[in-house]
């Protein structure tokens, strides 16, 4: 299918800067020689999350095939354009309101014209996605699992390698604040490395606290946050060493602390509630995911130097959920470089 993005509801440049931000900031505190990660044979960083997706994508291309893929209704751009690069057919499932899917719904769009499934688990929490990737794979479909918002679950799926589980991806900054990063695990397939940039573009990089975009590095005209030519870039070497030295049950602990500090003043709130009041044994949010009664709120977040996000650009898929959601879910801060002052700065808005 044709897939045709909505546009966005606000514009952050409207707003004032933010004082209190989405992700954490680079810092080396949760980090030492000591945390040592097991760094996989058969896992591959690149510059983004987006350029390791695409990376699966093309692996996993069935040749000589149909290849049709089907995504969450619920979702970013980035989850999509990767498999719009790849040269996919494109169908979308529906999620329920707490973000899990019915699974004898699912099942029954597992046709034979049906290649891929991807599988999310959204800001950390794993909502029924287990059970989501065993019917995929049960049907005899590629599955690909994307846990861009939290590394410790990639790396939970790089130790147990699931059967059901072809591909899985993540995010570094989402984690560990870092400048840039995604991160691959494929196994039994074999990748042409990304090219590291060089130390002097890394030291600029560092010392502005952005990253350089290449002039030959365009926007597709059909794109609108993939760049073809980073696909074949890998993250900056300081990602990667934060990647394979965090501490990542400190830095799940603190998230797990902030949430549950935030969650609780959010039991007063008259603005909305929490999608998820509490949280489950392995659950490593990435964010407090918090439903609006009125679109309103998110202005007056933005307008108190809140770096709260949302998903607003969504694909049409005839899922009514995700048309809901677009408006009313916001993303809340909790990340491990947050303090309690920040956090009631939050739940005062929201009050």
């Amino acid at each position: 299918m044709s897939v045709q993005f909505s546009t966005p509801l606000m514009d952050a440049k409207n707003f004032p800067p933010a004082v209190v931000k989405a992700q954490p900031a680079l810092s080396f505190t949760d980090s030492s020689l000591w945390h040592k990660t097991a760094q996989l044979d058969d896992v591959t960083t690149f510059s983004r999350a987006r350029y390791a997706l695409v990376a699966a994508a093309l692996c996993l291309k069935r040749v000589g095939q149909n290849n049709t893929v089907l995504i969450p209704a619920y979702h970013c751009p980035a989850l999509v354009e990767p498999f719009i690069y790849a040269g996919y057919d494109i169908k979308f499932y529906s999620q329920l309101p707490d973000l899990s899917t019915n699974i004898a719904d699912f099942s029954r769009l597992l046709t034979p014209e049906v290649s891929h499934v991807v599988a999310v688990r959204y800001f950390g929490f794993s909502q029924n996605t287990d059970a989501l990737m065993l019917a995929a794979s049960a049907g005899g479909k590629i599955v690909i699992e994307d846990n861009a918002h939290s590394l410790t679950h990639f790396w939970r799926t790089c130790i147990h390698k699931p059967s059901a589980v072809s591909a899985c991806v993540s995010s570094i900054p989402k984690t560990l604040g870092t400048l840039d990063g995604g991160v691959l695990y494929l196994p039994g397939q074999k990748i042409n490395m990304p090219t590291a940039v060089s130390v002097a573009t890394e030291l600029r990089a560092l010392m502005s606290g952005s990253m350089p975009v290449k002039a030959s590095a365009k926007l597709s005209t059909e794109l609108r946050y993939f760049r073809p030519d980073m696909q074949k870039t890998d993250c900056l070497r300081i990602s990667r060493w934060l990647l394979l030295h965090s501490n990542y049950a400190a830095i799940s602990r603190q998230r797990r602390a902030n949430y549950q500090y935030l969650a609780q003043l959010l039991q007063q709130s008259n603005a909305g509630q929490p999608l998820y009041p509490t949280l489950a044994e392995y659950d490593d949010p990435y964010v407090l995911p918090f439903v609006l009664n009125d679109i309103k709120w998110f202005a007056r977040l933005r307008e108190k130097g809140i770096q709260v996000l949302r998903w607003e650009e969504i694909a049409e898929s005839g899922c009514g959920v995700s048309a809901d959601l677009k408006n009313l879910l916001v993303q809340l801060p909790c990340h491990q470089g947050l303090n309690q002052v920040q956090l009631n700065k939050i739940a005062a808005v929201l009050i």
